[in-house]
Order: C-alpha cells, then structure tokens, then sequence
C-alpha cells in the first residue's frame, strides 16, 4: 500500500474530520483541529489508508475530550494565565447563567467547588481566604483558610478543594451540599493572614485556633469535636493522640503570634499541660509557653512561630523522636 503525498490542499479525510469536530460537543475545536492536522500529517507518511488514519484520530479525540466530549478538570491545570480567560469572583460566577457552580462540604474540614462551564471560553475563578459557605439550612458554616484559584476550560468543568475550617464546634459531620455566602468574620483576619505565609500549616491546627478566636473552647470541647468517626477510621480511636496534644500546642503557638493581649481557655487548660508536657513530640514548646525551664539547660528555646512539624523529614521534634523509636531507643 503507496501512503499518499503530504500537500497543503485537505483530503476528504481531513474535511470529514472537520465536519465531525464542528457537531460534536468538544469544546476547543480549534486547538482539537490544530492537533489532528499535525497527527495527519504524521499519519500520512505511514502505510494507512483513509479508513484506517480516520480510525487513529477518532481514537485520538476520544483520548481528548473524554466520553462526554467535556475537558476533564486536569485540563484546567495546563492552561496558561493568557488562556485562563475572564476572571470572576465566586458571587460573579454564581450570578451568570453560563456557569453551574456546585459548594459541597462535610461540616468540619472537607469544602470544595465544582464549576461546569457552558460557555464559549475558558474562565478563571479567585476563590478568597475568608470565603464563607454554609449549608443548605444555615446550620453549619465553614471558611476558606487560604486563597485559591480554579481554572475551568471552556464547555468544561473542574473541581477545587479548598483548604477550609468549621465555624462552629457544633457543627455536625456530614457530607451535603452549601452555598456560597457574602458573610465575613473579621475576628479571623490576623489568623488568614498567618495562615497565607504557613502553606504547610496542618488544618487540623488550624481549625483549632479558628475555634479558640470564635469560642474560646479549652481542650475538652476541642476532644468532642474531634469525637465524630470518619469515613475510613477504625472503629475506635482513642483521643487525644500524640500528634492532637502538638497540634494543640501549635495552635497555642499561633495564637500567641495573631492574637498577643487575648487570654485562651485553652492556655490555662491543666490537663492539656499536663499532655503536652509528658508528649516528647511537643515537650521543649510546652516548657517555653509555660515558662518552664530546666536548671543548666543550653538556653536554646524552640520558636514558638514555627510550627513542630508540616512534613515528613523536616527534622522537627516529631521526626526526630520517630528515628529514635526506629532505631530501639527508650522514651526519656
């Protein structure tokens, strides 16, 4: 079989494929065509016929635009800041009638939004720290604790989890649907502005703090509100574990950073000292927020800035304990 010559005129192949690009639902027919026009081009130099060339670049699309002819939501990722196109607030994106925009949240420390995009161009959405949404019955409110953006292809969709906390200890855990709210809490700016330099700050300590600026709860409620099962855990999981007395102990930290003249309940929470004191993971910042200090120490105090831990192999305290149980060590 004689593969046929490249030339600049189309062959009946490439205008069916034209044709076919034009009625489906695919939504970037150009950059679709731009790159069926190359693979034919490479097509052509082997020995396929029009049958089977046409067979290859239907597989092609397919592999493309999904079997709904939608983009997915990573192709939202590859695009460009020139290609992210108009830019809209959660409120703007909700009021056009091109956009489907979904909040969906458990209550506690999972929200997240899906945009389905009807129109013609890609569009890009600046969700902002502060960011409130709640429930369908107004009952349960939660706040996004750092900025994000969420880029959505034309005639696509793409979905963002948010980084997000409760606003309410009494919050129920519970997955449903919210909607985006025009509320504020200014009560929270020092701690969204903290948050906006700590990338890695675990939300788990973040959501504690949040608690202690809006209710001021000591550590009793904070063990009730972390009682609630998830998806996932075992059937019984004791509380408080090492890693929540440090998270507590971090959340102290940050307070102490955002919010210097406010008294916590959860400072003067005796039993909490008492954890976090006998916790190797979180001793040495313990005795600096409790004015502790051991005769003839080497002076060197931890930063109560800083958070104990945000990743594996940081060398922080909690590391270094875990290398030390690796290797058979006692505990002091």
């Amino acid at each position: 079989m004689v593969s046929e010559p490249i030339d600049s005129a189309e062959s009946p192949f490439l205008s069916a494929m034209r044709a076919f690009m034009a009625n489906c639902a695919y939504p970037l027919a150009n950059q679709m065509t731009t790159s069926i026009l190359s693979h034919s081009r490479f097509l052509a130099r082997r020995s396929l016929g029009e049958g089977g060339r046409l067979l290859c670049l239907l597989g092609i699309a397919v592999a493309m635009c999904g079997g709904d002819g939608r983009a997915r939501a990573d192709v939202s990722a590859a695009l460009t800041p020139e290609q992210a196109g108009a830019v809209l607030t959660p409120a703007q994106a909700l009021a056009r009638k091109d956009l489907a925009c979904a909040w969906n949240g458990n209550g506690r420390d999972s929200l997240s939004l899906t945009v389905d995009n009807k129109s013609d161009g890609p569009l890009q959405i600046d969700i902002p720290a502060g960011q409130i949404a709640a429930n369908r019955a107004g009952a349960a409110k939660m706040i996004v604790l750092r900025a994000a953006q969420l880029r959505v292809p034309a005639h696509g969709s793409a979905e963002a989890s948010l980084p997000a906390a409760a606003l309410s200890s009494a919050n129920a855990l519970a997955s449903e649907p919210f909607q985006a709210l025009s509320d504020a809490e200014p009560r929270l700016d020092g701690l969204l502005k903290y948050l906006s330099t700590q990338p890695d700050a675990p939300r788990e300590t973040a959501q504690l703090a949040t608690l202690c600026l809006l209710e001021n709860i000591d550590f009793q409620k904070w063990e009730q509100f972390l009682a609630p099962q998830k998806a996932g855990d075992p059937a019984i999981q004791p509380h408080p574990t090492p890693a929540q007395v440090t998270q507590a102990v971090d959340a102290m930290g940050i307070l102490r950073t955002v919010a210097p003249t406010q008294t916590f309940a959860l400072a003067n929470d005796s039993g909490l000292k008492l954890l976090a004191l006998r916790n190797p993971w979180c001793r040495a910042k313990a005795m600096q927020l409790y004015g502790i200090s051991i005769p003839g120490g080497d002076g060197q105090l931890p930063n109560l800035g800083q958070l104990l831990h945000t990743r594996p192999g940081d060398n922080c305290p909690i590391c270094r304990q875990r290398a030390l149980m690796q290797q058979g060590a006692s505990d002091f």
